[in-house]
């Protein structure tokens, strides 16, 4: 069955599991984001770029430091 085809009514967030509307974006009981329902009925959590950058950006200041101090 295709992911697509399933018929939700809802969607719970995946935080608070508080039971939403589908066209829902953020959640109004914990205020997190949300995305579209998946195959559990549960709503996706949107992927947080801005942490995934600054996580590289401290691994190669890091990086930067120690080329720095030690070489």
């Amino acid at each position: 069955m295709d992911e697509k085809n399933h018929c939700f009514t809802t969607k719970k967030c995946p935080e608070c599991l508080t039971n939403l509307p589908l066209n829902a974006e953020k959640c109004p009981d914990c205020g997190k984001k949300i995305g579209e329902v998946d195959k559990t009925g549960f709503a996706k959590r949107p992927v947080n770029w801005l942490s995934y950058i600054i996580s590289v950006l401290a691994w190669v200041a890091l990086c930067l430091y120690i080329w720095w101090a030690f070489f």
